[in-house]
């Protein structure tokens, strides 16, 4: 913590001489409550605060009941008071004319910490898991009740969702399809090579995708012939495992920050294989005929979210619990009229999700986060919602007008959804506000922004066309070279601090990682593969070998151990006929690293 707070101490000292601000009385406010209070402090008030003064900017006008973690005189916080005073008049009222330095300042200040990964308390992961529960049984009582609003949703749906996947149903009733293994972990703890010999196989995917056709080389390796009669010699181990039982995803907490874990459904290998293969085509067939929805490429959400914090023509919207709170029936609303993906997705789909306590439930939403397919469909159900809003805004105008394929496509660039991250023009967000809530989905109100010049989406900061994005640490200040992950974080922080201009914060890291590295912390290019600084003053030194001539530099680099990893020989072909590995030794050596280390050699400084 105390390391935390000297990286503070020096990076509030360097903003406010950018801003002209002593920020002395700050830094002492920080020091007392932080050494009082702890971490919580600093990774859990400070980006409560900045939550409150987000949205500050978008009402224009900070209000002294939005927090109440800090004192307040005259209308506006004494923390930060100095930077404050650039921005607001003494009444709290947003200037017509704020300092931008002032306005990326603050943002920096009190966001910094907020996304330092750390494990939550016993008690606030109690609630997480409570509230994916509560969140459930909501989707199984919204589907009970709204039956005509499922009706809207698939009239819009057919006339935008389905144009954009009609490529998508029509490959997956070809079985144009290539399923892929990741590297996670899975319900049913296969790793790596092992999970091409996949022995569980639901009853309900081999219904849709035969285990004889998707999980095996060919039928010969089956143990049943194409004629369904059972060849002499079997070998029983390539038999196909009995489909009577059932393996139910598995919920786990992953670190996230410490005022909330990250919720993860591991869903069983045999599902999540084919899950894959339906992403692929998904998200093919949605960015080959439209721009209204992203899973590649974050940039066009930014640059709208940029145009509109000048233009403030449009909404940036985010979504709480957005995976938690699309129903199966409303995702069935938007993709039922394509029956081939439809039947293909509810085959690949985890019907139960076995709980940190051992209970198993059954689900009503369509998928949690960890399910391949949960973010192309919450995506279009979230644009068809959107488009649905559409619809009505314009039939209070005209009440015959209706959504068309031409007056959907007419809207790229103004309206995109990328996730949960949603952007729409100002004039429909009534109807977006409305429909939404009907839908009994929850809309992050300190995330969403329409009235002033800030605009957020997609991790981009923007204020009246300026990027103020802050640079968030990641991962605690490491203390040794062990913590491998650490330090890799710390230095990819230093160099986007070095980047943002924060040069004085920058070297107060270089001293730390110079004391890690026994000083070996040397300039090289963003492509180098070496932990090294990014600078200005980059100048490479050429170390001739009889090889051949190119920069070199003494550093440290990351040095990973892939795991041993088998899977049989039937698994073995299985993988280079649908996933042929890029190194030589792919088929015995597979899946994340058991290993990390770091190592001193020499490296290209390019």
């Amino acid at each position: 913590m105390k390391s935390l707070v000297s990286l503070w101490t020096v990076l509030a000292q360097e903003l406010g001489v950018l801003c002209g601000v002593d920020a002395s009385r700050d830094i002492a406010t920080l020091s007392r409550r932080s050494e009082k209070e702890g971490d919580a402090f600093l990774r859990i008030t400070l980006p409560t605060f900045g939550k409150a003064f987000y949205k500050a900017l978008d009402e224009g006008r900070w209000s002294p009941s939005s927090q109440s973690m800090f004192r307040t005189a005259s209308g506006l916080p004494v923390f930060l008071r100095g930077f404050l005073e650039n921005i607001f008049t003494p009444d709290g009222k947003l200037m017509d004319n704020p300092c931008t330095e002032s306005i990326g300042a603050v943002a920096q200040l009190v966001t910094v910490f907020g996304k330092i990964e750390g494990v939550c308390t016993p008690r606030r992961n109690a609630a997480a898991i409570a509230g994916y529960v509560q969140a459930d049984e909501e989707c199984y009582e919204w589907d009970m009740s709204n039956s005509h609003l499922l009706q809207e949703l698939r009239e819009v749906a057919l006339r935008s969702v389905v144009p954009m996947l009609s490529e998508a149903d029509w490959k997956v009733s070809q079985d144009d399809i290539v399923p892929k293994h990741g590297p996670g972990y899975t319900a049913d703890r296969l790793l790596g090579n092992q999970k091409y010999d996949v022995g569980y196989w639901p009853a309900h995917l081999e219904a849709r995708f035969p285990w004889s056709e998707w999980a095996i080389p060919n039928y010969r390796f089956s143990g049943v012939r194409a004629d369904g009669l059972s060849p002499e010699g079997d070998d029983p181990e390539r038999v196909l495992t009995p489909l009577s039982h059932v393996v139910p995803a598995k919920l786990t907490l992953v670190p996230k920050t410490m005022s909330t874990p990250r919720i993860i459904v591991m869903e069983p290998t045999a599902l999540q294989y084919m899950q894959q293969g339906l992403l692929g085509v998904m998200v093919e067939s949605i960015e080959r005929s439209s721009s209204l929805i992203g899973f590649t490429e974050q940039g066009p959400n930014r640059l709208m979210a940029r145009r509109a914090s000048l233009s403030q023509d449009l909404v940036t919207l985010d979504l709480s619990e957005a995976s938690d709170r699309v129903t199966f029936s409303q995702a069935a609303s938007v993709l039922g009229c394509l029956p081939n993906l439809w039947e293909a997705l509810t085959a690949t789909r985890s019907r139960g999700v076995t709980l940190p306590d051992g209970n198993s439930r059954p689900v009503w939403k369509f998928a949690s986060m960890g399910s391949a397919v949960c973010f192309p469909v919450e995506a279009v159900v979230f644009l068809s919602a959107i488009l649905l809003a559409v619809r009505r805004h314009h039939r209070k105008v005209d009440p015959s007008f209706d959504l068309t394929w031409p007056f959907v496509r007419r809207l790229a660039g103004r309206v995109r959804v990328y996730g949960d991250d949603c952007i729409f023009p100002v004039s429909y967000h009534p109807e977006v506000v409305e429909v939404f809530t009907q839908l009994g989905w929850q809309i992050n109100l300190n995330k969403t922004f329409a009235k002033g010049n800030f605009r957020e989406s997609c991790g981009g900061d923007y204020w009246c066309g300026e990027d103020i994005t802050p640079v968030r640490l990641r991962k605690p200040i490491p203390t040794t070279l062990r913590q491998v992950a650490e330090v890799q974080s710390f230095v990819a922080f230093r160099n986007q601090l070095y980047l943002a201009g924060n040069w004085r914060t920058a070297a107060f890291c270089d001293r730390i990682l110079k004391g890690l590295f026994r000083g070996t912390f040397p300039i090289v290019e963003e492509t180098s593969p070496a932990l090294g600084r990014t600078s200005v003053s980059f100048q490479p030194k050429a170390l001739g070998t009889d090889r051949y001539q190119r920069a070199l530099t003494r550093a440290w680099v990351l040095k990973t151990v892939i795991p041993k990893n088998c899977s049989s020989e039937t698994g073995a072909l299985l993988k280079c006929l649908i996933a042929p590995g890029k190194s030589d030794d792919h088929l015995w050596r597979s899946g994340r690293p058991s290993a990390v280390s770091i190592k001193q050699r020499w490296i290209p400084v390019v």
